[in-house]
Order: C-alpha cells, then sequence, then structure tokens
C-alpha cells in the first residue's frame, strides 16, 4: 500500500499502528514526485507488533558498541591481542565440540602425543571402510615429500583407482603458527613416484583446483587427505570440492586440532554448506581426525 506524505502531514489514522519498511527522502524519487517537499513511504498491511525491550536494547548495545569501537580506534588497543583472542575462542569451540564427539569407535584422547600415530589410524580406516582394492579417488592437498601420498598408493591395489596432489612443493605460502612461509618446501620438485596413477598439479589451490575438477571421475569413491595446514588453504578446498562430495566419501584431517586453521575451516564449512560430516576416528588428541560424508 503506497502512502504520501505532504510537509510530514500524515493521511491516515495512527501511523504508529503500521510498520514502516522503506522511508526515502525527496531527492531519490525526483522523476516520480513533482514537489519536491513530498515524502512516500512503503507501508505493510497489517499490524504492527513492537519488538521486546530486551531486543530492543541488545540492538541498541551491539550498534553503538561498533561506533564506539570505529570511532575512539581501540583495534590500536586490542590488535597485539588478537591471534590471542581468536585462538581462545576458537580452542574454546574445539572443546566444546571435542566432548560432544568422544564416543567414536577409534579415538585415542587423553595419550602421549605422537606423529607416527597418523598410519596406525590410516590402516584402522582402510580396513574399516574396505579401501584395499575398491576403486578410488585419493586426493591429497599438502603433498611436501609425499610420505603419506606413498603410504596410501601402496595400500591400494586397484589400477582403476587414481592419486591425485596439491602442493607448491615450495613450502607454506604464509606463516603459520612457529612455523615461517616456505616451511615443509620440497624443494620446488613434486616426488618421484612410479606409479601411472599418480599424478601432481602444483601451484596454489586456487591456481590448481578449478582446473582439475573437471578430470576427476566422481563415480569412484573419494579419499581426501587434508593436510594444508592453513585456513585459508583448507577453507577453499573444502569449498570447491563441496559440489562433488557424496555419501560414503572419506575425508582425513592431518591438523585438526589447531584451532584457528583446520578446525575454524571444518566449522566454517559444514554450517556454511550444511553438509554432515560424521566423525569416525581421532587419533593423537584429535589431532588426525576422519570423516564420512553422511
Amino acid at each position: 500500500m503506497l502512502v504520501l506524505l505532504k510537509d510530514h502531514n500524515v493521511f491516515f489514522d495512527n501511523p504508529l499502528s503500521y510498520k514502516f519498511i522503506f522511508l526515502w527522502q525527496p531527492d531519490s524519487w525526483n522523476l516520480f514526485l513533482p514537489n519536491r517537499r513530498d515524502f512516500i513511504a512503503v507501508c505493510y498491511i497489517g499490524r504492527f507488533t513492537p519488538p521486546p525491550k530486551e531486543r530492543l536494547m541488545k540492538l541498541f548495545f551491539i550498534r553503538y558498541t561498533k561506533i564506539i569501537f570505529i570511532h575512539l580506534r581501540l583495534h590500536k588497543l586490542f590488535s597485539p591481542f588478537s591471534s590471542l583472542l581468536l585462538n581462545l575462542y576458537y580452542l574454546t569451540k574445539f572443546s566444546a565440540w571435542a566432548s560432544k564427539n568422544k564416543n567414536v569407535p577409534y579415538n585415542d584422547f587423553p595419550s602421549k602425543w605422537s606423529y607416527e600415530k597418523r598410519y596406525k589410524l590410516y590402516k584402522w580406516v582402510v580396513e574399516k571402510e574396505h579401501l584395499e582394492y575398491t576403486p578410488i579417488n585419493y586426493l591429497e592437498f599438502g603433498v611436501a615429500a609425499g610420505q603419506s601420498f606413498l603410504w596410501f598408493l601402496g595400500q591400494n591395489s586397484n589400477t582403476d583407482s587414481r592419486f591425485y596432489g596439491f602442493d607448491t612443493f615450495t613450502g607454506l605460502p604464509e606463516d603459520w603458527g612457529p612455523f615461517k612461509k616456505g616451511a615443509f618446501s620440497n624443494n620446488n620438485q613434486p616426488p618421484a613416484i612410479d606409479d601411472t596413477r599418480a599424478k601432481f598439479y602444483q601451484g596454489l589451490f586456487q591456481q590448481t583446483i578449478h582446473k582439475f575438477l573437471p578430470e576427476l571421475n566422481n563415480n569412484k569413491r573419494n579419499v581426501i587427505m587434508m593436510d594444508a595446514d592453513i585456513y585459508s588453504a583448507t577453507v577453499y578446498t573444502l569449498t570447491s570440492l563441496a559440489p562433488f562430495l557424496k555419501t560414503g566419501d572419506i575425508i582425513f584431517f592431518d591438523e585438526f586440532a589447531v584451532p584457528s586453521h583446520e578446525f575454524k575451516a571444518f566449522t566454517d564449512f559444514v554450517q556454511s554448506f550444511y553438509i554432515k560430516l560424521e566423525l569416525i576416528a581421532a587419533a593423537n588428541n584429535y589431532y588426525f581426525t576422519v570423516f564420512r560424508v553422511a
């Protein structure tokens, strides 16, 4: 319903009983209103229920906190602590997630930390999910020297399986915790592997994944190894693969317990795409985790 208001005089009874959706000043309507003093409003037909005072107070607090923060440039005060606060925030979310998901068939929490535990976990998943002989697509994001890539290549003997590795092979593209840019480099060279089923894509994931996806035969079961370490690479990869994920696909995370990187990417991904990932195994105090697409 359109209602013209001229010189602020209202032409219907009790205007406060209606909900205003839009209100434009005359300058926006020069082509439509010959009189520049006129106003136009679009009204919702129906009675207006005032929002609860509690909600109004929350909105008031949120809005003016932002204004005050920006006006006083409080970022200068909090900037030195931002990384710590971000990590604590996601560590809190990670702890809550771990408490909720502790009852899975394979979980060694709490236990002594050891990076070598990943191979025992891999073996358990391969046997549990019958990945030894079935044709699979194995996709590893973050290959480095290729240790886990070679391990999975040796576990599956099906000639129709394909193994794809993605990495810059020049190390991390940015700092990651105590590791500096360039860490985990393989001297700009993919691993030397004598198996025709294996293929490597060198470069940033943002440069290579979209070129690879048209050749992916998605009729096979996908086994995905997320060893990208950093948040940006992990969330980009998961987002790119989302249209291709199907029930039964397996996703490994190699640094899941890093709250503001792989865990944050996982959280943002499942919340954004409404994809249900079922935890089936965890090792090394949730540092290594395995999910099945439900």
